[in-house]
């Protein structure tokens, strides 16, 4: 979540706010980039991790994980970021501010409800994810939960025991949902009085 964090939100705001030739093109490939299934690039993922020594390692699925999340975080980032009024980020480079400081004195503060809401989902996906796991992994003693979970189901092992499993799987999201709650809430009512 944090990996993709500190390459979404740099990235989405080049795609929403600077001017450069192909802006547009990048916008719609971050889209096209999305819309592609997991399922089709899980033979070429697999066949290059075999090549590079990736597979069964956990620094394999590190590298992993934040390459089919970024363009989740980029593409609900930019149109956060669009949404910003540009007047504010003007008057702060008319006070004196580079670039740099705007964004981190101005954009991301107000940017915390959308941060918070693109943390939560890009966790759930990278939780949530099955099929990489279920592919890269082999070592019992580095799976991910779902892989472990799913490792549970056999004819020795009762069901209750797997549901209990699955269950608490959902245990950290919803603590971190608890947790970015106010920020998710504070991105809903703002403006709302205005």
């Amino acid at each position: 979540m944090i990996v993709t964090l500190l390459f979404s939100v740099p990235g989405a705001y080049a795609v929403a706010r600077l001017r450069f030739r192909g802006q547009a093109a990048m916008s719609r490939s971050i889209l096209l980039i999305y819309m592609v299934p997991m399922i089709v690039l899980a033979l070429p993922i697999y066949i290059g991790f075999s090549m590079l020594g990736l597979r069964n390692s956990l620094f394999g699925i590190l590298l992993i994980y934040p390459v089919t999340t970024i363009p989740v975080a980029l593409y609900m980032l930019q149109g956060y970021f669009r949404g910003l009024p540009a007047e504010v980020e003007e008057a702060g480079l008319m006070d004196g501010l580079s670039r740099l400081k705007v964004i981190l004195k101005i954009t991301l503060p107000l940017s915390l409800p959308a941060m918070a809401s693109v943390s939560l989902y890009v966790f759930m996906i990278a939780w949530n994810e099955f099929l990489l796991a279920f592919m890269l992994l082999d070592d019992p003693s580095k799976f991910t939960l779902t892989r472990g979970v799913a490792m549970l189901n056999s004819s020795e092992i009762p069901r209750q025991h797997l549901m209990a499993g699955a269950v608490i799987a959902t245990v950290p999201i919803m603590m971190i949902f608890l947790g970015l709650e106010r920020f998710m809430v504070k991105g809903l009512t703002a403006g709302s009085v205005k």
